[in-house]
């Protein structure tokens, strides 16, 4: 069994901590990863006062701190993130000859993180900043379907819904409840609400956490986005959505176990 150095100990704590949506607690954080209740509680505190862990001062739990969210949103993620999906949306794209694209979510701006359009003469065009109309596309509605509810409502009062045809959803009471079937679903499809005669769907790309980190759809004119085809369109979507999730976290590996009671 490999050496389990106090890095890797205070690796598994920090880890540990992000994969608890709600936050824990010194105990269980010890009993989970088998290690020593003082130890946790040097490695938590270290990391609380570098401000990479936050502790509620009521409950006493752990939770990300703002220091090491703010790493988290280095800009150099997106490049890393385009780069493995590149070849996959390049595949996708051949497989439907459709335009296909990689969106992700910002300070609530939506971003188009890359774009390959089809090669037929009717195809689809995507700016490169849509969040003035991200509400009525797919690719958008994953990621704002992703949002706390904090941030759903900043997003909804920084952003005027604006109606471009007549089934755009185009208030917020609307949006939530088309918001709510997206989350139930696990993905997002749009007819003629950004465009007359456009259609488009979209699916979630994760984080080894379980978080949306992205999302990657497929638009193309209405007339070719019949219901075989959208149901097509979005099981290659789905797969090209895992390969993606499989090529960004290759480096990931699993922490060292760690012996109990060290």
């Amino acid at each position: 069994m490999p050496r389990v150095t106090t890095l890797d100990k205070s690796l598994s704590v920090l880890e540990a901590v992000f994969r608890s949506q709600e936050g824990i607690g010194t105990r269980s954080l010890a009993a989970l990863l088998g290690l020593n209740v003082a130890t946790v509680h040097n490695i938590a505190q270290t990391f609380r006062e570098r401000g990479y862990l936050h502790q509620d001062p009521k409950t006493k739990q752990f939770l990300p701190g703002m220091r090491m969210m703010l790493l988290g949103h280095h800009p150099s993620y997106r490049h890393s993130l385009v780069s493995s999906a590149s070849a996959v949306m390049e595949d996708v794209a051949r497989q439907l000859n459709e335009s296909i694209l990689l969106g992700a979510i910002e300070h609530h701006r939506i971003i188009n993180l890359k774009y390959i359009p089809c090669q037929h003469a009717l195809r689809v065009q995507e700016p490169e900043d849509v969040s003035d109309h991200s509400y009525c596309t797919a690719f958008g509605k994953v990621l704002l379907a992703a949002l706390p509810t904090e941030e759903l409502d900043a997003y909804l009062a920084e952003t005027e819904l604006k109606s471009f045809t007549p089934r755009t959803l185009d208030t917020p009471e609307k949006l939530r409840r088309n918001l709510d079937e997206v989350r139930r679903l696990g993905y997002a499809r749009t007819c003629d609400e950004y465009c007359e005669g456009i259609s488009a769907v979209a699916v979630p790309i994760h984080d080894p956490w379980g978080g949306i980190l992205a999302s990657i759809g497929a638009s193309a004119p209405t007339i070719r986005m019949q219901e075989a085809q959208m149901e097509n369109t979005l099981q290659v979507l789905k797969q090209a959505a895992a390969s993606i999730e499989h090529l960004w976290c290759k480096d990931l590996t699993p922490a060292p176990k760690v012996p109990a009671g060290r």
